[in-house]
């Protein structure tokens, strides 16, 4: 295929025709396809008991009224997803923060967002890592009704905080740690370098003694290490997709995002590898097998010089000469005053030769235009 044709084709790409969407949906473009990704992503794996929910960034710099900044982001300026993974990277389910929401609703619109995502997996005693972003002591209660735990940290001037935990005048020397309890929610409160509050409806808040990476034994509260240990499956999701990353440039937002793919790529040898663990190959191994498969090459082929037939031999080069005739180059579509239409010479071209010619090989599926004479006969040996 010639880059034109990908262009043209790249230029219809579309995924909204002749799909139902919602009215004054700012993800129309994309919606289709998004959601049919998610609901794959959900059906195709059963996750364990611990899950995590974070925001993610698509690199987006052009005009876009739902364009986010967030200035502790590798990719500062972007598209936000918020997604709701298993500790080790399998995405379960996302959403595309879509802007601010005009709508006037009387409850949270982060709980909101919160029960949306994971209303696939609750009553089924899941337990949910969050940051302080999405944490409060009602999100906690909803999701307890809904039998799932809640961890992680939670900022101090959230509604219905305990004031004896997190008043302002408060002073806690470093180590120290006091908690308030409400039924089985714990707020706590921790002093490391600076202090920490944290909401826990699944574990009972207590200091456990641990070996930080130089092999010290430190004291932490339980908690934490937790959190710590189970909250990293956005950043590994993140991680994995930036290392042979196919989004390009384009002025088109919902283009970029139609790179879900690389998503799915990710999820699919996540899977393989769990159903077979004695798989070896790494990510970029697993990228090329798959383009292989679908675009039906041997499996042998390791460059495209191994796809180019030679003949070999002086009588198959004649009877490839034989079997194949020129004729004049056909004027394109449109209006030409002249009678004759040029083409550059494919086999001029490889010597460094600038000439044209109105000739081209008929039988070739290519139509590769050639001088008659030499360059006909050394194409086609």
């Amino acid at each position: 295929m010639s880059g034109r044709r990908f262009e043209q084709i790249l230029g219809a790409l579309n995924c909204s025709e002749g799909v139902p969407v919602e009215v004054n949906d700012r993800l129309v473009k994309i919606s289709p396809l998004f959601n049919m990704i998610i609901k794959k992503f959900q059906s195709s794996y059963s996750p364990s008991k611990y899950l995590s929910l974070d925001e993610s960034m698509m690199l987006w710099r052009g005009r876009l009224i739902f364009r986010q900044y967030i200035k502790n982001k590798r990719h500062k300026y972007g598209i936000k997803f918020y997604e709701l993974c298993t500790p080790d990277g399998y995405v379960l389910s996302a959403e595309i923060y879509k802007g601010k929401n005009i709508e006037n609703t009387s409850s949270s619109k982060v709980n909101d967002l919160v029960i949306r995502l994971m209303k696939p997996f609750l009553n089924k005693g899941h337990h949910l890592f969050m940051d302080n972003f999405y944490n409060s002591v009602g999100l906690s209660k909803i999701l307890l009704k809904n039998k799932t735990h809640t961890t992680g940290t939670l900022r101090s001037n959230r509604k219905l905080n305990p004031k004896q935990i997190t008043g302002k005048n408060i002073r806690l020397k470093k180590g120290d740690h006091i908690f308030k309890r409400k039924g089985p929610i714990y707020v706590s409160r921790w002093k490391d370098k600076r202090d920490i509050f944290t909401i826990a409806t699944g574990y009972q808040p207590q200091m456990v003694t641990i070996k930080n990476r130089r092999g010290i034994e430190i004291q932490k509260p339980k908690q934490i290490i937790e959190y710590n240990s189970n909250m990293s499956g956005i950043d590994r999701c993140d991680q994995m997709l930036s290392y042979y990353s196919s989004p390009r440039k384009t002025i088109k937002w919902y283009k970029k995002v139609m790179y879900l793919l690389d998503m799915v790529l990710w999820n699919s040898f996540y899977i393989y590898k769990k159903k077979f663990p004695q798989y070896k190959g790494h990510f970029i191994d697993y990228h090329r097998e798959i383009a292989t498969k679908l675009i039906h090459l041997p499996t042998d082929i390791t460059n495209g010089h191994q796809l180019i037939k030679k003949d070999k031999g002086k009588s198959s080069t004649n009877l490839n000469i034989l079997s194949h005739s020129q004729e004049k180059i056909p004027l394109p579509e449109g209006r030409w005053s002249r009678k004759t239409y040029f083409l550059s010479c494919r086999e001029c071209y490889k010597q460094k030769i600038r000439k044209n010619t109105s000739w081209r090989c008929k039988d070739c599926p290519s139509k590769p235009p050639l001088c008659p004479g030499p360059c006909f006969t050394n194409y086609h040996s």
